[in-house]
């Protein structure tokens, strides 16, 4: 195998790892640690292979990322439910963007997150829009419950995956039987938008919000 070839099978093991993730390059190297995502990018260009370092603040944030898969490629990408912790008590957490999230086939999560008020929800994962801040900031987890459109509570938040539109937003009623207005809370850079009741393929109410530093 030649070395052009090497390098290239080292940058789809890290791509395939932050695709998984649903992050941008940046906003991982972000969240692994990293203060400047250049790194990454040589990675990309062939310049510099996987690190130990590396593969250590990768599996650090992302437990069930195989180390050894990340620096040789042998095995498989995730280690399975063996990573995770809390053994099924909890809300799964996963490491990637809400919308991307509820509409794939999930991995086993990286987590459990043990809130007793909340533990009757689904999932949890990030939120990584702006349209919902400062209720919601950009970069928060956010814990999701399944719920029924016919249930819909108007004022509260909801993450609403449907042909026209996926994302979160404020969700009341309107006067035409078959709508519904999904409201931003950052009002100022974002529209509201009306949908069909009928188009909304998966809903789930934001039950709660924990909000990260990254530092």
């Amino acid at each position: 195998m030649s070395d052009n070839t090497l390098r290239s099978e080292k940058w789809r093991r890290l791509e395939r790892v932050i695709k998984w993730t649903g992050l941008s390059i940046n906003s991982f190297a972000l969240t692994i640690g990293l203060k400047r995502s250049e790194n990454l990018y040589q990675i990309k260009k062939g310049n510099n292979g996987i690190s130990r370092d590396l593969a250590e603040l990768i599996t650090a944030k992302y437990p069930s990322v195989s180390k050894g898969w990340l620096l040789t490629g042998e095995g498989e990408m995730l280690i399975g439910n063996k990573a995770v912790t809390g053994s099924g008590s909890g809300i799964p957490y996963y490491g990637m963007d809400a919308t991307v999230a509820v509409e794939q086939q999930l991995p086993p999560p990286l987590f459990y997150i043990n809130v007793p008020i909340f533990n009757d929800c689904d999932l949890s994962a990030m939120a990584l829009g702006t349209a919902m801040q400062p209720d919601i900031p950009a970069g928060s987890i956010v814990l999701l419950k399944k719920w029924d459109v016919k249930a819909v509570v108007p004022g509260e938040s909801y993450l609403i995956i449907s042909a026209a539109f996926k994302g979160f937003r404020i969700i009341r009623r309107s006067e035409q039987a078959d709508e519904l207005l999904l409201l931003p809370r950052n009002a100022e850079e974002y529209d509201p938008i009306s949908i069909k009741q009928s188009s909304i393929e998966k809903l789930f109410i934001v039950r709660g919000i924990i909000i990260k530093k990254i530092l």
